[in-house]
């Protein structure tokens, strides 16, 4: 499946969602793993915290810790595999 990015359409103002706007960004992104996690069966993913106070992840079999946003992909890209 190929999937597109394009400007939307629409001219002038238009409309915003306030959805989730509360959530901090770090929960959304650990609930989007946790999300990804099970569809994939994958039960545990470990965090550490750098020395200067960043937080890595890392998905069960995996052997390297990486931060929230590229665990997502990986989790993405596993996904993929997985509908092929």
């Amino acid at each position: 499946m190929h999937v597109r990015l394009e400007k939307g359409t629409e001219s002038g103002t238009f409309g915003t969602s306030l959805l989730r706007t509360n959530i901090p960004q770090n929960e959304k992104l650990e609930r989007i793993m946790k999300n990804l996690c099970s569809c994939l069966n994958i039960d545990t993913i470990y965090w550490k915290r750098s020395s200067r106070g960043g937080k890595f992840y890392r998905i069960e079999g995996s052997v390297a810790y990486q931060s929230a946003s590229n665990t997502i992909l990986e989790l993405s890209e596993l996904l993929i595999d997985k509908r092929r």
